[in-house]
C-alpha cells in the first residue's frame, strides 16, 4: 500500500493527488478529492486502531529487519560461495526471506544492511 502524503514542489506535505490550495476556506471539495480523503481517514482508522505509535512501527519493522538480516547471515548456503557484495545481494533478491519481508513490509530487506535508505518498494 502506497503513501498517502507527498511533498509538493515547494517541500510541503500535501495528501497525494490534492494540492494543498484546493483544501483551503472556500475551495469546493470534489468527488474524487472526497474519496481520497475518505481513504485517508480510513487509512489512519487502522493506524489508531492498530494501538501503536511511530516509533512502535518503526522499531517493530527494523526489528523483523534485524532478524530476518542475522537469519540470512547466519543460514545462507551462498554466504560462503561468495565475498562479492552484488553476488550476494543477487541471491538475496530471490530469497525466501526477502520475498516474506517484502509481502509484510512491502520492502526489500537487504537494503539497510548495507548503508542503503529503507524505502517502500511500491511508493
Amino acid at each position: 500500500m502506497g503513501r498517502m502524503t507527498e511533498k509538493d514542489a515547494s517541500g510541503r506535505w500535501q495528501v497525494k493527488g490534492i494540492p494543498w490550495e484546493k483544501l483551503q476556506a472556500g475551495q469546493v471539495i470534489t468527488e474524487e478529492a472526497s474519496q481520497i480523503l475518505y481513504g485517508c481517514l480510513w487509512r489512519l482508522k487502522d493506524y489508531e486502531d492498530s494501538g501503536l505509535n511511530p516509533e512502535q512501527v518503526t522499531n517493530l519493522q527494523y526489528g523483523a529487519e534485524n532478524m530476518a538480516a542475522q537469519v540470512c547471515d547466519s543460514l545462507c548456503r551462498y554466504r560462503e560461495e561468495s565475498t562479492v557484495q552484488e553476488e550476494l545481494d543477487e541471491v538475496c533478491r530471490g530469497c525466501p526471506v526477502n520475498a516474506v519481508m517484502g509481502r509484510i513490509f512491502g520492502m526489500r530487506m537487504r537494503r539497510r544492511m548495507y548503508g542503503e535508505e529503507t524505502q517502500r518498494d511500491n511508493n
